[in-house]
């Protein structure tokens, strides 16, 4: 068993399955040891339910955006345009 997280990546994803569920034991008190020597990962776990919080509202809101009519053709003929 590893007793220190010294990956960044490892640590923001069990900060992430953090907020969905409770961790073990072995992997609290790693990511406990991680966020206490990087600045970036604790500031990460702050963002983090903040950011999700925000994606949650954002996708129950009721679209607003009106595209124009011909909105699809202008995308397709910038497509086609070379290079």
């Amino acid at each position: 068993m590893r007793t220190f997280i010294s990956d960044c990546q490892r640590a923001t994803l069990l900060i992430e399955r953090r907020a969905d569920q409770q961790l073990p034991l072995a992997e609290r008190m790693q990511l406990w040891a991680h966020l206490r020597l990087c600045a970036y990962c604790r500031r990460y776990a702050v963002q983090s339910p903040a950011l999700a919080r925000a994606a949650r509202l954002a996708a129950q809101a009721p679209s607003t955006a009106q595209l124009p009519p011909d909105f699809a053709a202008q995308l397709q003929r910038r497509l086609d345009e070379p290079g």
